[in-house]
């Protein structure tokens, strides 16, 4: 009963390893880029008006 459980175990963790590793390969290239983005990148960030706050496009 014993080995019936570790092999049980065993199996499931095998199948979360492969949906971990198929998720990893299913990232598309926006997911990659998010990713590579550090916080103080500025492209991770809202665009800025003059006066520093985040811009909703409207001239100041």
């Amino acid at each position: 009963m014993a080995k019936q459980q570790t092999s049980q175990q065993q199996q499931m963790d095998d199948e979360r390893n492969r949906r971990e590793q198929d998720a990893e390969r299913n990232k598309d290239f926006g997911d990659r880029a998010v990713e590579a983005r550090l916080p103080d990148d500025p492209r991770a960030m809202a665009p800025r008006d003059a006066i520093g706050r985040p811009s909703t496009g409207e001239p100041v």
